[in-house]
């Protein structure tokens, strides 16, 4: 009875043993021999057995050209599990994921802890209290916009009718609305900036109202940004769209041409600009090139929306100016006149 009480216990450390080299394994995360000897008591042989019945669990369980198997690194005097490493994420690109997630107050308080949660499981003990304590106060303090809800579901609905080529039929409702707008629109892509996620799609010709603002713009009009904490209804339709592959909306291009995502007519603007980060400049407007730099500032030129552009350059207060195209000079000449105005009178 003795002898079996103990071959049973036997065995039970053995299980344990294994589930808990498994398990730093799999976080991609290195063993060594000594410290297996130190912490569960055994031998040198013991660990080789059981790295070697690792070994033949994965070799079975997982695809051996995409996930490797357990390796030695002689330099590091540590087994681990090659490919599965660099599949994981390791605790400082997690740090990073987590303080964009907390710049961008894009998610619900709900869903930015649910998401640092899952990431945080695939750390050591310690390396999960290290982040923890350097997000705590952020994660205290982080607010989420106002119009803020769980986006995840609708996300999921619009982008698999984008790849599936479907019109969608979406309740928006624009601010200071009193209901919602019923539209059939074609899904183009998904986008998060400032804030927010949008859904970037063309309307169909029977929803646009005569007289509104999709029929002033172009023959060749740019997709419209639907903010997507703004759709109420969405539901997938049967009908199907068919966008040929040279003709498709490419996410990446658009991007370099849109500001605060607003579009307007697509525009080749001239500037010159003299503040002190031109780096800063060139990283918000992609594929803005420069023309020529001397005493007065850089004189750039970059192929932008109207409407989103002149709110940045507006923004640049005094260190920027707009040479061309001259409607849009003089566009920017009366937005800024209205803004003096705003300042004529006393307080």
């Amino acid at each position: 009875m003795d002898m079996d009480m103990d071959m049973s216990r036997d065995r039970t450390g053995h299980s344990q043993r294994l589930l808990s080299m498994y398990d730093v394994l799999q976080r991609g995360c290195g063993l060594s021999t000594r410290s297996l000897q130190e912490r569960f008591g055994v031998t040198a042989k013991s660990v080789q057995r059981d790295i070697a019945e690792l070994r033949e669990y994965i070799s079975q369980e997982y695809a051996q050209s995409v996930y490797g198997n357990i390796e030695y690194n002689r330099v590091r005097k540590e087994y681990y599990w090659r490919n599965r490493s660099d599949m994981l994420l390791h605790e400082r690109e997690i740090l990073l994921i987590a303080t964009i997630l907390l710049e961008s107050r894009g998610l619900t308080n709900g869903e930015l802890h649910k998401i640092i949660d899952k990431m945080l499981v695939q750390c050591s003990p310690e390396s999960e209290k290290h982040i923890r304590n350097l997000l705590k106060n952020e994660m205290f303090l982080y607010k989420q916009t106002n119009n803020s809800k769980s986006l995840g579901k609708i996300l999921w609905v619009l982008s698999e009718a984008k790849l599936n080529q479907q019109y969608v039929r979406i309740g928006y409702r624009k601010v200071g609305a009193s209901g919602d707008r019923k539209l059939t629109v074609m899904p183009l892509g998904i986008m998060f900036s400032e804030m927010y996620f949008y859904l970037l799609a063309h309307v169909r010709p029977d929803d646009i109202q005569p007289g509104a603002e999709e029929e002033e713009a172009p023959e060749v009009k740019p997709p419209v940004a639907f903010r997507i904490d703004r759709i109420g209804v969405c539901n997938v339709l049967d009908e199907h769209f068919r966008v040929e592959y040279g003709s498709r909306f490419q996410p990446g291009e658009f991007r370099q041409e849109i500001q605060f995502m607003s579009t307007g007519e697509l525009t080749k603007v001239r500037f010159r600009f003299w503040g002190k980060s031109l780096e800063a400049v060139l990283d918000r407007l992609p594929n803005a090139v420069i023309i020529s730099q001397d005493e007065s500032g850089t004189v750039l030129q970059a192929e932008v929306y109207a409407k989103g552009a002149k709110m940045w350059f507006l923004s640049q207060a005094e260190f920027l100016e707009v040479l061309s195209p001259l409607s849009f000079r003089e566009e920017m000449k009366r937005t800024l006149s209205a803004m003096l105005a705003n300042y004529a009178g006393t307080v």
